[in-house]
C-alpha cells in the first residue's frame, strides 16, 4: 500500500526528473547558441513559454497519476472508506480547481512583492505561480486523509475556498494535535497522521526555502542559462520540495522527529 507520505516523496522526485528531462536539454542547447551574447542579454532572454507550460502540464499529470494510484490502493482503508462517498466527485473537482486558482493568484502577487516585474513576462510569472501552488496544495487536497482536512458545506463558493485555504494552512503549519477533533484510540493511526503531516510540512517549507535560495541567481551577472526567467523559481521550488519531503520522511522514519 502506498502511504500519502510516500506518494508525496514520489511526486517530488518525479518533478525533479521531469525538470531535468523537459527543460535542461534546451538550456544546454541554448548555452552553445548564446555563447557569443553578453551575459546581461542572456539573463534578459526568458525561457520559452511553451516549454515552461509543457513542464507544468507534465507535473500536473504526474501529481494526478500518483494521487489516483495512492487513493486506489487505499480505498478500502478505514481512514477513507466511509467518508469519500459523501463527497461528489464533480463538486469536489470544481472545489479543488477554485482553491488552486486562488492560491495561484496569491503566489503571483507574492512574486511581484518579492521584486518580479508585474507586467514583464506576465505569463511566465503566472505559470510559475501555478506550478508552485500546484505542488504545495494539490498533494494535500488529494492525498491527506479526508478527516484531517474538513469538507464542511458553505453557503457561498468564496467562503468555501477561504475555509479550505485556512484548513490547509492549519494542517501544514499548525500543531499535530489539530489533525483530528475526536479522541483517537489507535496509536498506529496517530503515528501515521503525524508522519504524513510532517512530510507535507517539510515539503512546503523546502519549496519556500528552495525558491529563496535560488533567488540569488537573479542578481548575479554571470550569464548562466539557469539564470533565465523563470528557471530559478522552477528549480528552487522543485529541488526544495524534493529535499524537504525526503528529509522530513527520513527524520520521522529514522529518528522519530518530532516526538
Amino acid at each position: 500500500m502506498m502511504a500519502p507520505e510516500h506518494a508525496m516523496v514520489a511526486i517530488a522526485m518525479g518533478n525533479v526528473i521531469l525538470l531535468r528531462a523537459a527543460l535542461f536539454p534546451l538550456l544546454e542547447e541554448d548555452s552553445l547558441v548564446m555563447s557569443h551574447m553578453d551575459p546581461s542579454d542572456i539573463i534578459a532572454t526568458p525561457f520559452p513559454l511553451h516549454k515552461v507550460c509543457t513542464f507544468v502540464a507534465l507535473s500536473l499529470m504526474w501529481n494526478l497519476a500518483v494521487a489516483l494510484i495512492c487513493r486506489a490502493m487505499t480505498k478500502h482503508n478505514n481512514l477513507q472508506h466511509d467518508h469519500t462517498r459523501d463527497v461528489h466527485w464533480k463538486s469536489a473537482t470544481l472545489h479543488v480547481i477554485s482553491v488552486l486558482g486562488v492560491l495561484t493568484v496569491i503566489i503571483h502577487f507574492v512574486f511581484i512583492l518579492c521584486g518580479i516585474h508585474p507586467t514583464v513576462f506576465l505569463l511566465h510569472t503566472l505559470a510559475s505561480a501555478f506550478y508552485v501552488a500546484l505542488n504545495m496544495l494539490l498533494p494535500v487536497l488529494l492525498l491527506v486523509p479526508i478527516h484531517c482536512i474538513s469538507h464542511k458545506h458553505h453557503n457561498s463558493a468564496s467562503n468555501a475556498v477561504t475555509f479550505k485555504l485556512k484548513e490547509v494552512n492549519n494542517y501544514l503549519f499548525g500543531s499535530v494535535l489539530m489533525l483530528t477533533n475526536e479522541r483517537q484510540t489507535q496509536k498506529q493511526q496517530n503515528g501515521n497522521n503525524r508522519i504524513q503531516q510532517h512530510v507535507f510540512r517539510c515539503a512546503t517549507l523546502g519549496t519556500v526555502i528552495g525558491m529563496g535560495a535560488c533567488a540569488i541567481l537573479r542578481v548575479l551577472d554571470h550569464g548562466m542559462q539557469i539564470q533565465r526567467y523563470p528557471i530559478p523559481t522552477l528549480v528552487g521550488a522543485t529541488w526544495g520540495c524534493c529535499g524537504g519531503a525526503i528529509i522530513g520522511l527520513a527524520l520521522m522514519k529514522v529518528i522519530g522527529y518530532p516526538p
